[in-house]
């Protein structure tokens, strides 16, 4: 378990007086975009092959992956974190991060030795998880924004489950080609930047404790 460190939070860097900065915008724009494509290629499925997702609210266990982000939506997730979130919840939400950390530490082989009530073969949520819903589901990342399958949900738990059921789940592709075009106005933008696409995208615990500036952040 995390120690409860000392954490103080300056007040004066959260609140509704955060202004939406030029790229929270540009993402913004990408995400509204993406969402219509999605919206499209849903309804397309559902007329023409008769398929319609099994993903629903209360249904999280696509939040046990590994959600990989960019610096782009990292950042401006950030930007509404700060904005839209309450102190207590900024605390909550360095503690959870920080859990996940130990335990993605551990699952790689690095500080095998610290003393955690986390045991190897637990797999934590997102952090941004809040009571089965996600806390930021708003500006949630392309990856998660298509990510939606037609199989058993029961399937899309991690193996260490002990309920699972065998099988791999059905993806919807066509719904993640269909946003592809955004992935890439994304890409474009990093790299216009003079960036790295490529290199800026992390796992989501790792940007964000990166971009909230939190000490036990990994090094870029």
């Amino acid at each position: 378990m995390v120690e409860n460190s000392v954490f103080c939070i300056d007040p004066e860097k959260y609140g509704a007086d955060i202004p939406i900065t030029p790229e929270e915008k540009f993402v913004n724009g990408v995400y509204a975009s993406t969402d219509e494509a999605v919206r499209r290629e849903l309804s397309r499925l559902r007329s023409e092959d008769n398929v319609i997702p099994t993903c629903k609210l209360g249904c999280y266990h696509c939040c046990r992956q590994h959600i990989l982000t960019n610096i782009a939506e990292a950042k401006s997730l950030v930007q509404y974190i700060k904005r839209e979130f309450s102190i207590s919840q900024i605390y909550e939400l360095r503690l959870r991060t920080q859990q996940w950390h130990e335990w993605y530490d551990i699952r790689a082989g690095r500080n095998i030795h610290q003393k955690t009530a986390l045991s190897d073969d637990t797999n934590l949520c997102c952090p941004l998880l809040m009571e089965g819903v996600c806390g930021a589901y708003s500006m949630r990342p392309v990856i998660c924004r298509t990510h939606f399958v037609c199989s058993d949900p029961s399937i899309c738990r991690q193996t260490n489950d002990p309920v699972s059921i065998k099988g791999d789940p059905l993806a919807l592709t066509t719904v993640v080609m269909a946003a592809s075009p955004f992935s890439v106005v994304l890409r474009d933008r990093i790299e216009n930047a003079g960036l790295d696409f490529h290199r800026s995208i992390m796992l989501l615990p790792h940007w964000l404790a990166n971009a909230m500036g939190w000490d036990f952040a990994v090094s870029l």
